[in-house]
């Protein structure tokens, strides 16, 4: 048998296996082409929509996981960075310090090379300048840089006597005064400087 199309759509089509239509055939193919017309166009915008509700649930599936994920994950990822932090703040910290006494240990090398009593003489003339006149300070150093100290402080009012303490390191000052004692020598200079630096913002 054969058809004559008389409406193709993409999703629809008319067809009759009549020759001769009359007029009332006519007019009735032309209702029925244009109800299949809006009918295609209705299911084109539903599908439509249903493309938008599809790309809309899953943009908000996506955006509903990933919130949840952050809550799960976000505080251990805190947790990890503020530890990670911590140890970065340490390390800083333990580095600087053997930063520091290795600088102080090479300043210790490089007094060790020097004249141990030129050295402690002006430790001693520098920390002098603390003293009230006539406080009647005595000074303790090693026997073997005493006389270089005693000829340094000479004119130095306030100090009685430089007294050759065999006690004392080759590089230790120490002042005895009515007051209290002052260390001046270099180990006590050196540690007052490591507290400093270590201490000293980064």
């Amino acid at each position: 048998m054969s058809f004559l199309a008389l409406h193709r759509g993409a999703a629809t089509s008319l067809a009759t296996s009549r020759l001769w239509l009359s007029a009332d055939d006519v007019s009735q193919c032309d209702s029925a082409r244009a109800l299949l017309d809006r009918l295609e166009q209705l299911t084109a915008r539903r599908e439509a929509e249903l493309d938008a509700a599809r790309a809309q649930a899953v943009a908000e599936g996506r955006e509903a996981g990933r919130r949840e994920a952050l809550a799960s994950v976000a505080p251990r990822l805190i947790d990890a960075w503020d530890q990670a932090a911590r140890n970065a703040a340490a390390d800083a910290h333990a580095l600087r310090a053997a930063l520091v006494t290795l600088s102080l240990q090479v300043v210790e090398r490089i007094a060790a090379e020097l004249a141990p009593a030129d050295m402690v003489a002006a430790l001693a003339a520098r920390a002098s300048v603390a003293l009230l006149p006539d406080s009647g300070a005595v000074v303790r150093v090693h026997p073997d840089v005493a006389a270089a100290v005693r000829e340094r402080l000479h004119a130095v009012p306030g100090v009685l006597e430089v007294r050759a303490d065999p006690r004392q390191g080759l590089f230790d000052c120490a002042f005895d005064t009515p007051c209290g004692q002052l260390l001046a020598g270099l180990p006590a200079q050196l540690a007052r400087l490591k507290v400093v630096l270590q201490e000293t913002p980064k």
